[in-house]
């Protein structure tokens, strides 16, 4: 890599201070009033899926609970089971579940919890205690000019439809006197059963009664799904993974966003969508001018995408991250990448192969060569890609902002391991 290792060290430090920043309370007025006593919610999280991040689910939602200014744990550890895609959580406000909720790209739902228990004897007697305690509350979806309707989700078995009026029938007798709508109800009410993975003949473990507040943002995996894309290449970041880069880099409308290794900026896509100022930058002046293709054939290149989309173009460099052109310091809000490494996308940076071999190297005439020189490549290790990657991060990021990237890892790997190596 680049620079004095020393400089390095310093920077990698600062960096650290300013990720730490991120863990500082952020003031959002609008949201303050909103702190009252904490509600519960039930997710319905993505799940079974091979071809989903169903890892980042914990990720993602700690994240848009910082966004949104929480910095209190919203969920007990202990909770989470890898093998369900249940997940009650503690929430200020109703409002505030459904902003969350909205922006999740690993939910399928976000249910306000009126009941739960082991069994559906014992959701019912919860679910007819919440309503008596809530009552006011309650009647304004259950009552009045309101319509309603009242589903069966079973997770690890199906419910025939006798079945499904047999659980329903108690819960209406809770007090429900609005008009029944089954196709555009206002109030959506579920009864979620858990029964465990490929579990058609066990018992139910859990079974909760509750109010859908929203849906979650899975509506971008298709929208925006490689195959719907005019221009692309053979490492663009799939839309799901990209939207889940997103949220954990917190990009809000107006964020100003870099990605230091943007190829055919499939990140910056989703930046876009949620509002951020997109730049990028590359090396490749081939890729970004889109010379690659044959002559005859229309011209495509990363912009192409944007205006596909409907979306605002973002800013391009021609540059190098192991020499970043940038001026100033804490401008970005978040620094989002996949950082090239392997074989398909091989990490090359500008240096002169005669001086890597220790010759002695002239200097480039301008005058000779002009804007037509191509500067020489010599290989790029991955481990001054991450040296450089974090340090301009530490140089670039404003206090607070995120650094998102994908790390190439072999086998399992624990987030501890990187955490004690980035504390050093």
């Amino acid at each position: 890599g680049s620079g004095n290792i020393n400089t390095k060290k310093k920077l990698s430090f600062g960096f650290a201070e300013k990720l730490a920043g991120r863990l500082q309370k952020i003031n959002f007025s609008a949201m303050a009033d909103e702190r009252e006593k904490g509600q519960q919610f039930l997710l319905l999280q993505v799940w079974g899926d091979r071809r989903s991040f169903q890892d980042f689910r914990l990720a993602e939602l700690d994240s848009l609970a910082r966004m949104h200014g929480i910095n209190e744990p919203i969920y007990d550890k202990k909770d989470f089971d890898e093998t369900s895609p249940f997940l009650m959580v503690n929430l200020p406000s109703v409002n505030l579940a459904r902003q969350i909720g909205q922006r999740a790209v690993m939910l399928k739902g976000l249910y306000h919890c009126w009941g739960q228990g082991n069994n559906l004897k014992e959701c019912l007697e919860a679910t007819k205690a919440y309503i008596e305690k809530n009552k006011e509350d309650c009647l304004k979806n259950m009552a009045g000019d309101t319509t309603f309707a009242i589903n069966i989700n079973g997770f690890g078995r199906r419910y025939s439809k006798k079945e499904q009026e047999k659980i329903i029938f108690p819960f209406t007798q809770l007090g429900f006197d609005a008009k029944v709508n089954l196709k555009k109800p206002k109030s959506s009410f579920w009864v979620l059963f858990d029964h465990g993975h490929c579990g058609k003949d066990k018992p139910a473990t859990k079974v909760f009664f509750c109010l859908k507040i929203s849906e979650g943002m899975r509506y971008v995996v298709d929208k925006y799904s490689l195959k719907t894309r005019p221009f692309i290449g053979p490492t663009s970041t799939c839309s799901e993974l990209a939207f889940l880069m997103g949220n954990q880099g917190q990009i809000r409308k107006g964020s100003l966003v870099l990605d230091p290794f943007v190829g055919t900026a499939s990140l910056l896509v989703a930046a876009a969508h949620f509002g951020g100022v997109c730049y990028g930058m590359d090396r490749d002046y081939l890729l970004l001018h889109s010379k690659r293709l044959k002559p005859k054939a229309k011209k495509k290149d990363l912009f192409t995408n944007f205006r596909h989309y409907g979306l605002k173009d973002p800013q391009i460099v021609c540059g190098d991250n192991a020499y970043p052109p940038w001026k100033g310091k804490e401008i970005f809000d978040c620094v989002i990448c996949d950082p090239p490494y392997g074989v398909r996308a091989g990490a090359r940076k500008s240096g002169s192969r005669k001086a890597a071999l220790g010759k002695k190297v002239g200097p480039v005439i301008a005058e000779k060569y002009g804007r037509q020189h191509v500067p020489s490549s010599v290989p790029y290790p991955v481990e001054d890609v991450m040296t450089d990657l974090t340090d301009m991060a530490a140089r670039f990021l404003v206090v607070g902002g995120r650094l998102v990237y994908l790390l190439p890892t072999v086998g399992t790997f624990d987030p501890e391991t990187w955490e004690s190596l980035s504390s050093k």
